[in-house]
Formats: structure tokens, sequence, C-alpha cells
């Protein structure tokens, strides 16, 4: 390996010639059209790589290379401000035509914006500069948003080479039974992620279609001479029971489901614990197969993973939320935190005193634990919390795409903490999933008491547009950044400290 670097070194120029070279590729991968014939990114990469290994300083390499990257983009930009029409209508322009419309379309939807995102996206990163210019962006709004991204750019390419070289040995000892645990995590983020993406959309569409040829079925059924002649029988019943279905009041369809689902997830959870020789077969097989994977990096990752949903730090965590809920005059969501987290925790406690169950022998010492093993509360706290934050920010996130996205990442958070907390040795994989069942009923509840206090704020005794807090967008952001910085600080604090690291 040292001699093939050697090799390639000997090859490349030295002194300022380097780092013009190095200037020189940035420049022309940001260049509309011309930048998909250059693997700038790929080349920036390879350069930070050799300079682990003494060719060149990485600092001037984030500097050339920064300089290159902005220098390409205002000359894309110029090029769509002053030539744009034209070569959108030239031959070489109608071949790239699916590119540029695609870089367009990210324009349109993410405005300046497009320009911090698109450095990193591959194939759009020299067409964003030129759809900003051709759709007249104000100069002085293109150049800060693109010295940003610059920056940035300069500094993480050339930086993970740089990185990635120096902890070269590293990497080689850290097969085995960490390759194996992050392949898992691999396989665990794929799978959560096809779920979302493929699996539940067609859920839903399965769902809306038996919905409509049930509604069907229904209406013809209450059209029959006897059902007519029940319904004028027994009319305050049958009300009853037609009011469970209305869209038009909170106590109908939205409760039914609400209802539905509960009553579902707490069925499975019920199974599980009269399932219980299988369950403790299936629990022993996962924690002899856990207990080989451990590895020193391997266990810290772990620890972090399962600390992230301590008792500390889900206070941390919850009270920035709360914050957040409170300077927007979201009361009733704020309330239902402050319900749900607290009373999920009592919840948590009843079931670990009536189903008392034994934990399993820790892998380590320090994480005996005299609390009783089912359910998890650290699953239960983890599935609740990212479920209330995701019905939270879901309305506060414009496009699909990043609503997916966090769901994606907000799932595979709770999923990774209920398998560190099996791979810790500190609960069987049956209190994991009787957690994450527990937390769904629950969660299933609150959620549809939120939603039918959106759709009929009028139904509750909870008074309508109150705004205690008249603060600016401004001040809001002022107090939010600070009480930001204090968490951080908290979490990073507390973190450290699970881990011995203070």
């Amino acid at each position: 390996m040292q001699s093939f670097l050697e090799n390639i070194v000997t090859l490349l120029p030295g002194g300022g010639l380097y780092y013009l070279l190095i200037g020189t590729i940035a420049l022309l991968e940001s260049i509309v059209l011309v930048g998909l014939l250059v693997p700038g990114s790929t080349l920036i990469l390879l350069v930070g790589f050799l300079a682990a290994h003494g060719k060149g300083d990485v600092t001037t390499i984030a500097i050339s290379a920064f300089t290159g990257a902005l220098i390409g983009d205002m000359c894309s930009y110029v090029l769509g401000c002053r030539f744009g029409t034209r070569l959108l209508h030239s031959n070489l322009f109608r071949k790239r035509l699916g590119l540029i419309r695609k870089a367009e379309l990210f324009f349109a939807r993410h405005g300046g914006k497009s320009l911090f995102l698109g450095r990193f996206a591959g194939p759009l990163r020299g067409s964003i500069p030129f759809v900003a210019g051709c759709s007249g962006m104000r100069p002085g709004a293109f150049f800060n948003n693109t010295l940003l991204s610059c920056i940035l750019w300069g500094i993480v390419y050339p930086g993970l080479g740089y990185l990635g070289a120096a902890s070269w040995q590293k990497v080689q000892q850290l097969t085995g039974q960490f390759s194996l645990l992050l392949a898992t995590l691999v396989v665990l983020f794929i799978l959560n992620s096809l779920f979302w993406k493929k699996l539940f959309p067609r859920i839903v569409k399965r769902s809306q279609s038996l919905w409509l040829r049930l509604t069907v079925a229904w209406l013809s059924f209450l059209h029959r001479p006897g059902i007519t002649a029940l319904s004028k029988r027994f009319p305050r019943l049958w009300t009853f029971a037609a009011d469970r279905f209305s869209l038009k009041k909170g106590s109908g369809l939205y409760l039914t489901c609400g209802f539905a689902f509960s009553t579902l997830f707490s069925g499975l959870f019920f199974w599980l614990l009269n399932s219980f020789e299988l369950v403790s077969r299936v629990d022993q097989k996962i924690y002899t197969l856990l207990g080989q994977l451990h590895h020193p990096l391997a266990d810290r990752l772990m620890l972090l993973a399962s600390s992230l949903a301590n008792l500390p730090a889900l206070l941390i965590i919850c009270g920035l939320l709360l914050l957040w809920l409170v300077l927007n005059n979201r009361d009733f969501s704020a309330a239902i935190l402050l319900v749900g987290m607290g009373g999920g925790e009592l919840l948590v406690l009843l079931g670990k005193l009536l189903f008392y169950r034994l934990r399993p022998e820790p892998f380590f010492a320090q994480l005996q634990s005299t609390s009783a093993s089912f359910p998890s509360g650290h699953a239960f706290s983890s599935l609740l919390f990212v479920g209330l934050l995701a019905y939270y920010l879901f309305g506060a996130l414009r496009y699909w795409q990043s609503r997916l996205l966090m769901i994606i990442l907000l799932s595979f958070f709770a999923l990774v903490v209920g398998l560190s907390r099996c791979y810790l040795g500190v609960h069987w994989f049956s209190d994991i999933v009787a957690g994450y069942l527990l937390a769904a009923t629950w969660l299933t509840f609150l959620l549809t008491t939120l939603e039918v206090r959106r759709r009929f704020i009028g139904e509750f005794p909870w008074r309508s547009g109150w705004q205690p807090l008249q603060l600016s967008a401004r001040q809001r952001y002022a107090i939010m950044a600070l009480a930001s910085g204090v968490a951080l600080y908290a979490m990073s604090y507390y973190l450290l400290l699970q881990l011995g690291l203070l």
C-alpha cells in the first residue's frame, strides 16, 4: 500500500502547481455540464488521503478546493445570467435537458438553500448555480448562499480523505465483531427505510381501498328493510352506533380508529405474555448471538445509544421540545407531552410490578440493575418520544421528502435504542418488543387525542386561541438558540460521564 502511494505521489507536481491543480479540479467540477466529466469530489477525497501521507498541507488543500469551487459556482451563475436562454436551446444542453429540469425543480422547491444542498448532490452541483442565474437570483443572495456551501465542501471532502487515511490501520483492526454489528445496523436501517418508503404506502393504499369497499357495503346494509325498521325501533342506540363512524364529530371515526389500533397493540402485548415458552427460547438464542458481537468500539457505540434514552437525557430533550411548544403557543400539545411522557413512565413502572421478570445477566458489571426486566422502559420511552416528536414536527415540515426522512431517522433511532439494550445484556428481546407494543398503545391514545383536538377544537373544555406568550419570531429564535446551546452542553456532559470520559 505504501509503495503504491509513493508511485502516485511521484507523478504529481509539487509546491504551488499542486495546489493550483486542486483548485482547477474543484473549479471544473462546479461548472455546469463540465462537472459531469470531472470526478472532482472523488479526486479531492484522494488529495486529502495523500495529505495524511505527506503530500501537501491539508489546510492549504482545503483553501484551494474552496477557492476553486467558489469560482466555479460563480462562473456557472454568470453563464446562467448572461447566456442562459441561448445555452438552453443549444444542442449540448438539449442532450442534458433532463438534468437541467431536475435542477430547476430542486431550485424551485428549496430556493436559496438549494445552492447549499446542491453542492453535496452530485450531478446537480454545477447545474444549481446555472439555474439560479437563469432565474434572476440577486448576486448578493447567491454569493451568501454559495459561499457557505463552498467553505463547508472545501473542509469536508479533503478532511474525510485525511481522516480516513489517518485511521487506516485502525479501520483494519475493526473487522470481525464490529463489522458484524455495523452490518446489522446497516441492514436494520435499510429495512426500516424500505418499510416507510415502500411497504407503508402500500398498506395505506390497501387500507383506503378496503375502507371504500366497506363503506359501500355498509351503506347497502343500512338500506335493507329490516335494518331500517330496527333503526326506527331503537333510535338512540342506532344514533350512538352511527356517531362512532361519523367524520363530523370528534368522538366519531377518529376516536373509533384510535380505539381499534390501541386494541390491536394491546392484544399483541398480551399475546406476547401468553407465549412465554416460545418467547423464552427466542430470547435465549438472541442473547447468545449478541454476546458474540462484542468489541470495545461497538460497546461504546451501544452504550451511547442506550444512554440517549436514559431518564436524564430524556428530560433534557423533552424540556427543549416543551419550550419550543410553549414559545409557539401550542399549549395543548405541551400538556400532552407532559402527560404522555410522565404517564408513560408510570405505565412502565406498573407493568414491571405486575409482570415481574428477572433481567438477563448483563455483559458489563456496571450495568447491573435491580429493577424488573419486562417491559423495557428504554424501548418504551424512545418510541413514545419519537412518535410525539414526529407528530409535532410533521406540520412544521413543508415537503413530503423531509417528512419521510424525519420518520425514517426517528424510527431508526428508536430501533437502535432497543438493539442497544439487548446488546448490552440488560434486557431480553421480548422485553424490547413488549416496550414497543406498550408504547404504541399509549402513543395511539395520545395521538388520537391530539388529532381530535386539532380537528374538533370546540368539543373540548380548553380555552381556544389562548396565547400567553406574545413574542416576535426573532425573540423566539433567540430563546430557542440559547436553550439549545444549554441543552447541547448538558447532554454532551451527561453522555461523556456515561461513557467514562470525564
